[in-house]
This record gives structure tokens, C-alpha cells and sequence, in this order.
């Protein structure tokens, strides 16, 4: 990898080490990461523009460098790889990580980088649409899975149709709420395990909701056992929302992605079915977390009923 890194980039690298995800090495006083890219390819210009302008605008992420071709990846033994420039290796993601990409204005208000290839950003391949769409063609999809392999996952079975009515109600709950509300740079997905470098890796960014990241973020802290009634205290009182944004934050609560994550690596062979409990088990509990939202909002805010939580 060194002679690649050299031939490609032009650095000279003394020592280069690696872990689980990618290569890591020092130059020149700076850390820079080498990791395969396994994303689609056809993202890789607008993922590149959006570092940019996240960039030029303040806010801190890696800084990816181009090869010596001017091309963002690099085919090293058949794979993709790209280079960049990091500020961290490792370290748990916080709940202030999390507040603070909170704050993001407008994405399609942010001044452009020069540097950027595709001046029309205005619409874009990372922009999440239609949540409503996207959860119910999720749901169709496991359904299908469950039917042509749940046979061998009774736990999936005996448990799946209670996180299908959970998605229900929260696509119910989108599908009412307008779909021109603020969009801003999000995550795919926050995991348990992701590091400060997974967080600021721009490869992991997509347009979405505002209240995205932060009900990833609950919701697995919740199901590893964490309270999380204070963090949900502080985001409302430090993040200006509009009663959509409110109604959103609780329909991205409802929808269970914990659980969907979890039935996907179980039907795969990626986890052992009794993993499954972990959620299962805690589910009254995280019902009466939602109770609690949802009476706050029914004081609050003029929203239809929801009689299982009434």
C-alpha cells in the first residue's frame, strides 16, 4: 500500500498501519486515512461537493484528497479507495457531536465552494424525499424477506408484526406533515459503534430532516440501556423547531430502524436470532418513552389522536 499511496499521491509514506476499516498514516504533520469506498459510485461528485462546501462554510469534516489524475477514488487491487485528510481516528460520537450538525442551516442556502463541480445543487442524488414513500417501500421489502425466510427465525416472527404497526403509525404521521421543511447535512445512519472519524467521514453524509441524526442517535442509546430523557430536554431547548419539526422528530421516534436494522443482519446470517431481545425485551418500556412525547404534544400542539398511546 505504500508504493500505491506513493505512485497515486505522490507522498512518501515511512510508516503505514491498519486497522479494521482502513489504512491510517502521518505526513508531513497532517493524519490522513486510505479507505475503500463501497458506496455507489454515481454519489461520489456530489458527496465530494457537499465536503466542500461544508468546508468553505465552517463546518468541520474530512478533507478528502484528489490523486494525482485530479480523480476522487483510486482503484488499488480492483477496490476503490479514497484518500483524505483527518482530524481523528477514533473516539466515541457525543450527544454534542449530534446538537451541533442540530444547528445546520439550509444546505441549498450555503455559499459553494469554487471548487465545485456541479454548480445545480438545487436538487440532489443524497436528498432523502418523501419519507412517507421511502418507509412503506421499506416495510414492503422486509415483509418480503420475512416471508421467504422468516421460516427459520422464530423470533423475528413472533415479534415483527408489532414493529410493522409501529412503522405504520409513524408513516401515517410523515405522511401528513409537508414535505418542503428545512433539509440539512445528515448521517446514513448513527451506530452504536461509530467513532468521531465515522461521524466526520463525509463518505457517511446525505441531505435530510434536521431530526434525523438526533433520533438515530436516541433511539440507540435508549436500546443500549442509556437514558435519554435529559438529551431529549436539551435538543428542544436548543434547537429553534417548527410544530412540523416537532411532528417529524416523533414520527422518526416511532419508526422503529433499531429493530429493522437488527431483523436485516438476523435474516442475513450476521447476527443469532436471540440478539433480537435486546429490543423485544425493553419494548414496554420504550413505549412509555413515546407515551410521554406524545402526551406533551397533544398539550402542545394540535395533532390527531394516536389511541394506543392515549
Amino acid at each position: 500500500m505504500k508504493n500505491a499511496i506513493n505512485y497515486f499521491y505522490n507522498i512518501i509514506v515511512n510508516d503505514i498501519y491498519q486497522n479494521e476499516f482502513f489504512y491510517y498514516f502521518d505526513y508531513d504533520n497532517e493524519h490522513y486515512v486510505l479507505i475503500a469506498y463501497l458506496g455507489d459510485p454515481s454519489l461520489l461528485n456530489e458527496l465530494y461537493d457537499l465536503h466542500l462546501t461544508l468546508l468553505k462554510n465552517g463546518v468541520y469534516v474530512h478533507q478528502i484528497i484528489l490523486n494525482a489524475e485530479h480523480n476522487i477514488a483510486t482503484i488499488i487491487n480492483g477496490t476503490p479507495y479514497i484518500l483524505m485528510k483527518a482530524r481523528y481516528y477514533s473516539g466515541k460520537i457525543s450527544f454534542n457531536n449530534i446538537l451541533a450538525f442540530s444547528y445546520l442551516p439550509n444546505i441549498f442556502n450555503l455559499p459553494l465552494s469554487h471548487n465545485t463541480k456541479n454548480k445545480n445543487v438545487k436538487k440532489s442524488l443524497l436528498e432523502r424525499v418523501n419519507i412517507g414513500d421511502l418507509w412503506s417501500s421499506k416495510n414492503d421489502y422486509l415483509e418480503y424477506q420475512l416471508s421467504q425466510l422468516g421460516h427459520k427465525h422464530q423470533l423475528l416472527r413472533d415479534s415483527f408484526d408489532y414493529y410493522i404497526g409501529l412503522a405504520e403509525a409513524a408513516i401515517c404521521l410523515a405522511n401528513d406533515i409537508p414535505q418542503n421543511m428545512l433539509k440539512t447535512v445528515c448521517h446514513r445512519r448513527i451506530k452504536s459503534n461509530d467513532t468521531v472519524f465515522d461521524f466526520y467521514n463525509p463518505l457517511n453524509l446525505i441531505i435530510d430532516g434536521r431530526e434525523r441524526d438526533i433520533c438515530e442517535y436516541l433511539k440507540m442509546r435508549f436500546f443500549d440501556g442509556f437514558d435519554i430523557n435529559s438529551d431529549v430536554n436539551i435538543y428542544f431547548n436548543s434547537v429553534s423547531l417548527s410544530r412540523n419539526d416537532y411532528l417529524m422528530f416523533f414520527a422518526r421516534m416511532l419508526y422503529p430502524t433499531y429493530y429493522f436494522d437488527l431483523f436485516e443482519q438476523i435474516i442475513s446470517g450476521k447476527k443469532k436470532d436471540e440478539e433480537i431481545k435486546k429490543i423485544t425485551n425493553l419494548s414496554s418500556n420504550y413505549e412509555t418513552f413515546l407515551r410521554n412525547i406524545y402526551k406533551y404534544y397533544r398539550r402542545s400542539f394540535n395533532i390527531e389522536p394516536i389511541e394506543w398511546l392515549e
